[in-house]
C-alpha cells in the first residue's frame, strides 16, 4: 500500500470527517499496522488532492486526475465542503458543454 504522512491537525479538520473521527480515537471499522499506522483500503491516486484540500482549503488536481474520482472518496471520507466544491466545479463543466450558441 501507500504510506501518507500528515498531522492530527490536518485529520482534524473537518469535524465531521471519518479522518477526524480516526483521530479523536473514535473506534472505527480501521486497521492498523504494526507501527500503529491505519490502514484504509482506499484508492491512494485520489487521497493526495483530499489531503491537500485539508492541510489548505484549496482542491488542486492534475489536469490528468478524474474529479469523480475525488468526489467519490471525499464522500467516503464525508468532507462536506469538499464535496460541494467537486459537485459546483462539475456542473460548472457540464453547464459549459452543454451550452449552445444561439444563432
Amino acid at each position: 500500500g501507500t504510506v501518507f504522512l500528515t498531522t492530527r491537525q490536518t485529520l482534524c479538520r473537518e469535524q465531521k470527517s471519518f479522518l477526524s473521527r480516526l483521530c479523536q480515537g473514535e473506534e472505527l471499522q480501521s486497521d492498523r499496522d504494526e507501527t500503529g499506522a491505519y490502514l484504509i483500503d482506499r484508492d491512494p491516486t485520489y487521497f493526495g488532492p483530499i489531503l491537500n484540500f485539508l492541510r489548505h482549503g484549496k482542491l488542486v488536481l492534475d489536469k490528468d486526475m478524474a474529479e469523480e474520482g475525488v468526489l467519490e472518496e471525499a464522500e467516503f471520507y464525508n468532507i462536506g465542503p469538499l464535496i460541494r466544491i467537486i459537485k459546483d466545479r462539475m456542473e460548472e463543466k457540464d453547464y459549459t458543454v452543454t451550452q449552445v450558441p444561439s444563432m
